[in-house]
């Protein structure tokens, strides 16, 4: 049953939308609930939580204590008990205001809340949270006004102390000790309520975690004072919302005004799914079911300016909400993000029709002139986790540990290889190795975004790093018996990255091309909608195209729906049983953050058979595979590859019949 106060997830949710409140409170579906990265984000938060916890081992535990009012009455209970109390998910209670605290510290009439986020900065750099104007920054609002309302219901609830707000953070600049690493911490979620909050099991000694140097603690009593008189006004409006029964009254929203939050609202779901109750089509009603959508074009949020009139309220107040509805010079200010708009805007009437210039297909074909074959396409795996599974690196730090890669040669071949890492030594270096194996010094590299890029120079640098603080370590992880033999790998990765410019980056690297850029330039279909992920682009290019579907090189993806629609590769790759045991649910990986769970499965979870391991490998090099299938595909249907391939195979039948 919802709460009957306006809890502190209440406001952070209802902050910019009223409404949102009457949802929360009605339990309306949210496109959170089946959110992976979501819950990969919120498990970081509780072992974050952990290690901030354990810096008080004399700390009381209401964490089980659920009920409102009994959780307040034992927090009052062990604060007025001790003048050093600590309590973990303390209760602050006052009228229709509720909060729950991550740490509260008793200090004589102080009252010390700290509120514990994943969330990292570099404390060699900078602790601060307010922009060069004194303004909270944007990045840290949303976790500086979670802590402005606690300490605002818990000066409520106990007035006679003073209330000094914390918010401590990962220091993504110190190194993690072995005590601190991921492979101690277990995370374990209820069978029997999924919603309910896991239970992190530590495997080392908890003793180990005091002192830890991966957290800063920052006083934001400044911050937060910025924030306050706002707080205030916004939970006093929607404690106002709540009757004296606790009822949800629904508030009256403007939906011009607030589009720009509606557009990433939780309540709001693809127009092809059946949802009820759907706070979105509730709140904007006929114009819910408007095609193409207005919050479907590129960048619409950022079309105003301050030397450019925002349209789409205008638009809006008018009662219409198709992106058609706009006119052409309404796009925005001249720039990428117009040009986007425009090709999307121009290919969408009626039914939409799909861009594909000559402009690109040329782009394309001069790859083969310079750089050149073989065309590599490219696509990497990794760990940016709050804990590292290595001592020494530090949070956030990338750790790479699949590679996949398609080649195609002069002469037609495409081939497939691929590295995955399966043992839990750092794999950083090798992955580099086996990947120079693979592409050498000669050919196209073809990539999606600059992930790629990015993972090469962290390496690059990590190489630099090791050599001179750990070189012994460093050769016996990378599989090389010199440090000539490692200067060599780091070098390899320089040549490849290009040269490095007055700014610290490397935007010319002299064989990477980017298919995303060339997307964002030239390519568009309707189904894509404002999105170019490459987990867009493929399903459009393959609906799109027969010849990609029947091309011997994919096949093997070609599978159908009910009623015989296309079906996305990706939602066709097979789930696989978790183990040897056939009453087993299957399990599947569509998308990264599941690679990074099942690769954490597979390296770090103990105790699994050798049918569950080979599982988890067949699942990460199926969806890893495919990525870089995709990126043929999507070459091969704008080249016209593919239909040049197909007609000449009917050729040869034809001619084989005759």
């Amino acid at each position: 049953m919802p709460s009957p106060y306006l809890t502190k997830s209440d406001f952070k949710s209802a902050f910019e939308c009223y409404t949102k409140l009457y949802y929360r409170k009605n339990r309306y579906p949210t496109n959170l609930q089946d959110n992976d990265y979501m819950k990969f984000l919120a498990n970081s938060g509780f072992m974050v939580e952990f290690i901030a916890k354990a810096q008080f081992p004399q700390g009381h535990d209401l964490t089980k204590e659920l009920h409102p009012q009994s959780a307040f009455d034992r927090t009052k209970e062990i604060l007025m008990a001790d003048e050093n109390a600590v309590i973990f998910e303390a209760a602050a209670l006052a009228d229709k205001f509720y909060a729950r605290i991550d740490i509260l510290r008793r200090e004589g009439n102080v009252l010390h809340l700290i509120e514990v986020k994943s969330s990292s900065i570099d404390e060699n750099e900078h602790a601060s949270f307010l922009t060069d104007k004194g303004e909270v920054m944007s990045k840290w609002k949303p976790y500086l006004l979670d802590v402005a309302y606690q300490q605002r219901v818990l000066s409520l609830t106990f007035p006679e102390f003073q209330v000094k707000p914390w918010l401590w953070v990962v220091n993504k600049g110190q190194p993690v000790r072995a005590s601190e690493t991921r492979r101690l911490f277990h995370i374990e979620q209820s069978k029997t309520d999924p919603k309910a909050r896991p239970e992190i099991r530590y495997s080392g000694n908890q003793q180990d975690l005091v002192g830890t140097r991966i957290l800063a603690h920052c006083e934001v009593d400044h911050e937060t004072g910025l924030l306050m008189p706002e707080v205030r006004h916004r939970a006093e409006e929607l404690a106002e919302l709540l009757d004296e029964n606790r009822c949800m009254t629904r508030p009256t929203v403007s939906i011009p005004d607030l589009y720009k939050v509606c557009r990433k609202c939780e309540y709001r779901f693809p127009q092809s799914k059946e949802i009820s109750p759907h706070g979105f089509a509730e709140c904007w009603g006929d114009l819910a079911s408007a095609k193409p959508h207005i919050l479907d074009l590129y960048s619409v949020t950022q079309i105003g300016t301050s030397k450019f009139d925002d349209p789409v309220p205008v638009l809006l107040s008018q009662r219409k909400a198709s992106l058609l509805d706009l006119k052409e010079e309404q796009l925005g200010l001249s720039g990428k993000r117009q040009e986007r708009r425009l090709i999307q805007w121009e290919h969408s009437a009626t039914s939409g029709s799909e861009h594909l210039p000559e402009a690109l297909r040329q782009e394309l074909a001069s790859f083969a002139k310079e750089p050149g074959y073989p065309f590599h396409f490219m696509d990497f795996e990794a760990c940016d986790v709050v804990l590292p599974h290595h001592a020494g690196l530090r949070p956030y730090e990338r750790v790479a540990f699949q590679w996949s890669c398609h080649t195609l040669d002069e002469h037609g071949e495409l081939t497939h290889r691929e590295w995955l890492n399966t043992e839990s030594a750092f794999p950083n270096f090798t992955f580099a190795r086996k990947l120079r194996e693979c592409i050498g010094d000669t050919g196209t590299l073809f990539v999606w975004s600059d992930y790629e890029k990015t993972t090469l120079n962290m390496i690059f640098r990590q190489i630099e790093s090791w050599i001179q603080t750990d070189l012994r370590q460093a050769l016996q992880v990378s599989g090389f018996e010199t440090v000539e033999e490692l200067q060599e790998l780091a070098d390899w990765i320089d040549r490849l990255l290009g040269p490095v410019d007055s700014n610290g980056k490397r935007p010319n690297p002299p064989r990477i091309r980017d298919l995303y850029k060339l997307t964002s330039q030239h390519y568009f279909h309707p189904s894509m909608l404002g999105r170019m992920s490459i987990k867009a682009v493929l399903p459009a290019v393959w609906g799109q195209s027969e010849a990609v579907r029947s091309h011997p090189w994919f096949k093997k993806y070609q599978k159908t729906e009910s009623g015989e629609a296309v079906m996305d590769p990706y939602k066709a790759l097979p789930a696989l049983p978790l183990g040897g045991d056939d009453e087993e649910e299957d399990d599947v990986v569509r998308e990264g953050t599941g690679a990074i769970r099942v690769y954490q499965e597979l390296i770090f979870l103990g105790g699994v058979d050798e049918p569950y391991r080979k599982n988890r490998e067949t699942l990460l090099k199926q969806y890893c595979e495919l990525d870089t299938a995709a990126m043929v595909m999507i070459w091969a249907h704008w080249t016209g590859h593919a239909s040049k391939t197909s007609a000449q195979q009917t050729m040869t039948a034809i001619s084989e019949s005759s």
